[in-house]
């Protein structure tokens, strides 16, 4: 809307628990990456226009932040239905999953109520799920549970003995979050009382996990009558599991004993009481004509696991239905007994020692490369270590010269093989499993640069995979190279000749180590050596250069190379390899970071390799932000917003370490006043929670990475001209040693005032709009929004510019646009000035908002208001 319109500044209200509920609906549907619980959202708006004298003038707002919260979410299952009759016990299996995005316990309660209740009811675990409690410890809530996670359960119900025919009890079992008591799921068991037959059943195997393939597993359908008729054609089915397999002739059936039941449908067994016991592709059934009151008894039989199953969980469930002697009772699911399929490691290489891969001849110092292709045969997602070794070597071989040195890859043969589970061995990653195949295979290259001066063969080395799963489990592959033939290159540092630093095959050996700072370029001063007889060239590269890390060569003019050009025999040449450091790398202690530089030449083969090492050292690092552009008319004043960040690796300002000294300075010998403030409590407003800042004590310690925010306000006396400008400069002075580390630069932010006839100020407050209905839940404010905001949430924006001063404003433009984490929303929150054209992007894209107001006359105010998700 636009019009005169007053600044609400009433700090945001509690959520309204309905449109917690709404967030919900967004969670698990994301189309974007969700920002993580604690990101934080800011954003800060802007406008520009022409003051009375046409001048441009810029301006910026407050800034305004949303924190993510975590989302508390659970499924509970299931709802099932029994009957029993007086005086018995009744037990129900339940399952809960935890389905938030954090970790979190769930408390447990019950409630009954209906025609009769239960003496008591008490929750026990189940967790092999077999339907049974697994001990007699009552519980009432369950352990932490990380996302994701499953807790089984039963609740057990004590059946009053004055419970009649025909009543019925609902019991209704709730699990309530404990980091949100608000979030919660409830299922209903049903209860009724009969004074006939009362079957349960209830399912277990012999083991509860097992590999794949295996053998002789024994299920157990375990049912019993505890009621007081005879119950006939009681009916058990299991429908087997994918990867499951019934194991022929193994039914059985306790009343018949050791005998085995045929897998025919028809054959009945047994005297008096009598089974018609079937096998159907995997579908089990038996169906026993009578079963006495009081009776209980077991079918049983056996099943294999299939070959090939992935690890994981086998889910199986079986059905009873029977007749009670009066009517047939639908059929009623056991529990559900989870079998959990093992995950075996296996290995498989394309060469052997018998086989080996084969380089036929390689030249003196150049690097040969060998492709070993190995197989993830184990039923699972696996690592695999990958070592080389000299000891296992192919038959009329020796191992390589000394001085060779071994290099890793992955199958494209110039990304270095790294390690990624932790260990410090270098490793393939992930690998799918023999289901995946052809996809379950990975090529890892091994270079092998060899010594200068070496000749002979033939050589062989050996690389081992060994599974991350199962270390027991490893593949050899081995490599041969039939001859080396001589040619020669010496890499060194510092000066050219034999006895330079570098000289001869130092392999992995660390020659030269520089000390440099993130974001920073160290050089390493290189020599090409030829100790040839004849002129050759040589490719220029680096290896072992971290993510994010670049090596450019220069030779001695600057110029970029990548070869160094014809070198005469017994000549050199100079070569600069310049390592640029990213500005976000952590510090890395002696040894350093190990950069292996080679010299090869494209034509011969010649070779050298020589280590050198970056240490990064430790920084310290405070920054001020952001610079302000504002307006205020004569004898008024203006605050200014900036925030000032801890962004090194030690705590900052804190006693007997640093101190942050704070000072203004103003550009205008007079005419000017400004005094800095701590914003205590966040709310981008001077008021009396906030403290002037005099001393570094006033600004109290800054953790590594903790804001803090500033508020400048600048005050021009009655007599100041119009179109006069005063930039008042914030500085922050870190002084003091941590660690023998000096502090940093001094750090500013400054704040340009003009005053104007016209003066326009921006406020931006924002609000939560949880259920995205387009409808702020709460007053807009300046204050960060702390609750609340989970993802697939919205927040509404309220920018508001007014007109200050005592003369017409022209040409305003009100800008603002979607911060990190967030989408436009054009459908449920779109921007609205309706008599002002407005540009925003397409619904649920990034982009800029901007409104295009036009002249704004004294005093009157314009709102652009606009709503943004946060990525579900």
């Amino acid at each position: 809307m636009i019009g005169n319109r007053s600044v609400s500044s009433n700090i945001i209200a509690g959520l309204r628990a309905a449109a917690i509920a709404a967030i919900f609906m967004f969670v698990g549907t994301a189309q974007a990456a969700a920002p993580l619980a604690g990101t934080s959202i800011g954003n800060q708006a802007s406008a520009q226009y022409l003051d009375q004298a046409g001048v441009t003038q810029n301006v910026t707002s407050n800034i305004v932040t949303t924190i993510v919260q975590q989302v508390a979410a659970l499924t509970l299952t299931s709802n099932l239905s029994k009957t029993v009759t007086a005086g018995s016990q009744v037990s129900y299996p339940l399952t809960l999953t935890n389905t938030g995005n954090g970790t979190d316990t769930y408390n447990l309660t019950q409630s009954n109520s209906g025609a009769f209740v239960f003496g008591s009811v008490t929750f026990y675990i189940d967790a092999n799920g077999d339907g049974i409690a697994d001990n007699t410890t009552p519980i009432t809530a369950t352990t932490a549970l990380a996302s994701g996670a499953v807790f089984r359960f039963v609740a057990v119900g004590n059946v009053p003995t004055t419970a009649t025919s025909g009543q019925v009890d609902t019991l209704l079992v709730t699990a309530t979050s404990v980091f949100a008591p608000a979030t919660l799921a409830t299922v209903t068991d049903t209860t009724t009382i009969t004074n006939n037959a009362v079957i349960n059943v209830n399912k277990s195997m012999s083991a509860i996990a097992g590999a794949s393939p295996s053998s002789g597993y024994t299920v157990t359908l375990n049912y019993s009558n505890t009621g007081n008729t005879a119950a006939a054609l009681v009916k058990l089915g299991d429908i087997l599991p994918a990867g499951m397999t019934y194991a022929a002739g193994s039914g059985r059936w306790s009343v018949t004993g050791a005998t085995v039941l045929t897998d025919a449908t028809g054959d009945i067994q047994g005297t008096g009481p009598t089974i018609d016991y079937s096998v159907t592709g995997n579908t089990v059934t038996g169906i026993i004509n009578t079963v006495a009151a009081g009776q209980s008894g077991t079918v049983t039989f056996q099943v294999n696991i299939d070959a090939g199953i992935a690890a994981g969980v086998l889910n199986n469930t079986a059905t009873y239905a029977y007749n009670d002697g009066v009517a047939a009772i639908p059929a009623v699911n056991t529990n559900t007994f989870v079998f959990t399929v093992n995950q075996t490691a296996s290995v498989t290489s394309n060469s052997t020692t018998a086989a080996p891969i084969t380089v036929a001849s390689a030249a003196q110092g150049s690097t040969v490369s060998f492709s070993n292709v190995f197989t993830n045969t184990g039923n699972a997602a696996d690592s695999f270590d990958i070592a080389v070794s000299t000891l296992i070597l192919a038959s009329g071989t020796t191992a390589f010269p000394a001085g060779t040195s071994y290099t890793l890859y992955k199958s494209d043969g110039v990304t270095p093989l790294v390690d990624t589970n932790s260990n410090g061995i270098p490793d393939t990653g992930s690998v799918p499993g023999i289901q995946s195949a052809p996809n379950n295979t990975y090529t890892v290259v091994l270079k092998a640069t060899l010594p200068a001066g070496a000749t002979g063969g033939p050589y062989s080395v050996s690389k081992t995979a060994t599974s991350k799963f199962d270390p027991t489990k490893t593949a050899t592959g081995t490599d041969k190279l039939t001859a080396i033939a001589a040619s020669t290159v010496d890499l060194t540092n510092t000066t050219a000749g034999a006895g330079a630093p570098g000289a001869g095959p130092t392999g992995a050996t660390i020659i030269t180590t520089n000390s440099t700072n993130p974001g920073t370029t160290t050089r390493f001063i290189l020599y090409a050596n030829n100790t040839g007889a004849t002129g050759d060239t040589y490719n220029l590269a680096a290896t072992g250069v971290p993510a994010g890390w670049t090596v450019v060569f220069r030779d001695s003019a600057g110029a970029v190379i990548s070869n160094t050009g014809i070198v005469a025999g017994a000549g050199n040449k100079l070569v600069y390899a310049d390592v640029t450091v990213p500005a976000g790398q952590a510090a890395i202690v002696a040894p350093g970071q190990s950069i292996a530089f080679t010299a090869t030449s494209p034509s011969t083969g010649a070779t050298d390799l020589k280590t050198d090492a970056v240490i990064i050292n430790t920084v310290r690092s405070v920054t001020l932000t952001p610079d302000n552009i504002g307006q205020v008319f004569p004898g008024g004043s203006v605050v200014y917003t900036h925030t000032i960040t801890n962004t090194g690796n030690v705590v900052e300002n804190s006693v007997g370490g640093s101190a942050i000294l704070l000072s203004l300075a103003q550009s205008q010998a007079s005419g000017f006043t400004s005094i800095v403030y701590l914003d205590v409590n966040n709310n981008n407003v001077i008021d009396a929670a906030d403290v002037i800042v005099n001393t570094a004590a006033d600004l109290g310690a800054f953790a590594i990475n903790q804001s803090k925010q500033l508020l400048v306000k600048v005050t021009a006396s009655t007599g100041v001209g119009i179109g006069v400008v005063d930039t008042s400069t914030l500085t922050a002075t870190t002084t003091g040693l941590i660690n023998a580390i000096a502090a940093p630069a001094a750090v500013i932010a400054t704040d340009a005032t003009t005053v104007i006839s016209g003066n326009i100020v921006l406020i931006k407050m924002q609000a939560l709009d949880a259920a995205c209905d387009g409808t702020a839940d709460t007053p807009y404010s300046t204050v960060t929004i702390t609750t609340g905001a989970v993802p697939g949430a919205c927040i509404r924006y309220q920018i508001t510019a007014t007109n200050n001063g005592n003369a017409n404003v022209t040409g305003l433009v009100v800008s603002d646009s979607t911060p990190a984490s967030t989408t436009y929303s054009a459908t449920i929150a779109a921007a609205t000035v309706p008599v002002s054209p407005v540009t925003a992007p397409a619904n649920l894209t990034a982009g800029t908002i901007s409104a295009t107001v036009g002249t704004l006359t004294p005093s009157a105010s314009v709102v652009l208001n606009f709503g943004v998700k946060i990525n579900p």
